[in-house]
């Protein structure tokens, strides 16, 4: 009966380590809750002892209490089984609030950065230039009458479409530079650290690589587009004229702008703003553009 009864606390004794060892596995996706979570662990840690003690008396004296045998084991598979459901449901919403993070960076189509996102680091690089007082420039591109594509072959080849323009465009740039989509056809390009003539450097790079490259599609359509591009660049002297909050429409508009007048010169081709170009398009629409 001694041997059996050490038997059960060594099992015990078991368990328990064991409900430890996942308390300290659960740390790196506890988040907030590390402090009570080492609590936990602490407490686990030292019931240990108390196993330990048991073990003890039955070498030194012979003396062991059967109920105390059953309870102690029974309470370290409950604590090992409750300790590892809980691990679990963590694991999962650390899981779950992951995907939700990628959701909300990534645009799930494309897997380019999503508006929210790219807005986001074109806002950081603005408060860097205040510091660096070095240029940025951000690039807005459309695809030329892509509703021809989608009408033509339809949607999910449209689809693929706008994913290989991505990996084309992605495959141009540098590592600090970002990519996002802001919707259906068009995308913005962050360039850091960029004046003007680099910009249309790097757009007339890409408008052309797109335009050589043919689309395949899982229709076995080979499909060749091309890009419109508008140019927008902010040096840190503006930072200085202008509040922050007013800069990033301000180069979307600018971009945008210069896009636009890309289209109406024909497509296929890159414009970078300028107060000349802002002035024609007022003069020949007769409304000033914000």
């Amino acid at each position: 009966m001694k041997n059996f009864v050490i038997l059960l606390y060594y099992v015990s004794l078991f368990v328990q380590t064991g409900a430890v060892i996942l308390c300290l596995s659960a740390f790196r996706f506890l988040g907030k809750f590390r402090v009570a979570w080492f609590i936990l662990a602490t407490g686990f840690f030292l019931m240990i002892g108390r196993r330990v003690t048991s073990l003890v008396d039955v070498y030194s004296s012979d003396r062991y209490n059967s109920t105390d045998v059953v309870l102690s084991l029974l309470i370290s598979i409950f604590l090992l089984v409750g300790i590892y459901s809980i691990r679990n449901v963590f694991r999962e919403l650390e899981n779950k609030n992951n995907e939700l993070i990628k959701f909300n960076r990534f645009d799930f189509l494309t897997h380019a950065l999503s508006r929210a996102e790219i807005f986001k680091q074109i806002e950081a690089e603005i408060e860097r230039v205040e510091r660096s007082r070095q240029p940025l420039s951000i690039l807005e591109l459309d695809i030329d009458h892509f509703k021809r594509v989608n009408d033509r072959y339809g949607h999910q080849v449209g689809d693929e479409i706008l994913l290989s323009l991505t990996q084309c465009c992605q495959s141009k740039l540098r590592l600090n530079d970002q990519f996002g989509r802001i919707g259906g056809e068009e995308f913005l390009i962050l360039l850091p650290d960029t004046d003007a003539s680099q910009a249309f450097e790097a757009a007339e790079r890409i408008r052309n690589y797109v335009a050589e490259t043919p689309h395949c599609t899982q229709q076995g359509v080979s499909i060749h587009i091309t890009i419109s591009i508008g140019i927008s660049t902010l040096k840190h002297e503006l930072s200085g004229h202008d509040g922050r909050a007013e800069l990033l429409p301000q180069l979307l508009n600018r971009a945008d702008e210069a896009m636009y007048h890309a289209k109406k010169m024909g497509r296929n081709q890159s414009v970078i703003w300028s107060e000349a170009l802002h002035l024609q398009n007022i003069v020949e629409s007769g409304v000033p553009k914000q």
